[in-house]
């Protein structure tokens, strides 16, 4: 008998921890270039995947707080946003971008594929190798100062063709941009999302050579992302 209630303790100790934990509220923070608000910042915003993880969290009851307010479309500027500690005032109220990191439970990072559209050539594969070995000097100067204070889950974003022309030397130049950005994810400690073959072939484009999802592409986004919320 005594044995029987120590397993009955035992097991709803165990089962409430787990729903301690199970039920974990997350404080979720997204930075980057336009896609962080689902479109450009200065067109009408589509419903873009940071809105279907706050659903989801919304749903799970697992919402702390949310933040999708420091917006930059270059690589460099939000680099610079973070070594100056940009500040943000919402209803009278300062945010510090440093603040934010530090309390972040998940940090998603969205940066670059508006810069890498501005600048892509569908013709022309050697140009687009040059910038985007420019883009990725950038990107680890910007990673190394994202991880002196993002101490949670970090996962970054990978790109996809902008334009609908396919043939095998696009294949090949987004397979180098997936193996080097993955590289250097992996070695600070960071989840990498391919997108190149969740988007490849499919209508997940707002149009034709835009740097844009719709919904639908951003409900795939965002699957990705929940996936390490669970």
């Amino acid at each position: 008998m005594r044995k029987l209630l120590y397993f009955l303790i035992t097991f709803v100790g165990i089962f409430l921890i787990y729903m301690h934990f199970d039920k974990q509220k997350v404080n979720y923070m997204s930075i980057g270039d336009g896609l962080i608000l689902g479109k450009n910042p200065y067109n009408m915003v589509s419903y873009g995947y940071n809105d279907f993880v706050k659903d989801y969290l919304n749903k799970n009851d697992r919402l702390s707080f949310f933040n999708v307010s420091f917006y930059n479309n270059k690589i460099s500027g939000l680099l610079d946003d973070i070594k100056n500690n940009r500040t943000i005032w919402d209803n009278d109220k300062e945010y510090f971008i440093k603040k934010f990191l530090r309390e972040s439970d998940m940090l998603v990072i969205s940066v670059g594929m508006e810069e890498l559209f501005e600048n892509y050539d569908k013709y022309n594969m050697d140009s687009n190798y040059v910038y985007f070995n420019k883009m990725y000097h950038d990107i680890e100067e910007l990673i190394h100062e994202i991880v002196k204070y993002a101490k949670g889950k970090i996962i970054f974003l990978g790109y996809y063709n902008p334009t609908s022309y396919y043939d095998s030397e696009v294949d090949e130049f987004f397979c180098y941009v997936d193996i080097k950005l993955n590289r250097l994810m992996m070695n600070n400690d960071i989840s990498y999302i391919d997108l190149y073959e969740k988007v490849k072939g499919k209508n997940y484009q707002d149009g034709i050579n835009t740097p844009f999802l719709n919904a639908a592409g951003y409900r795939k986004i965002s699957e990705s992302i929940e996936f390490y919320l669970e």
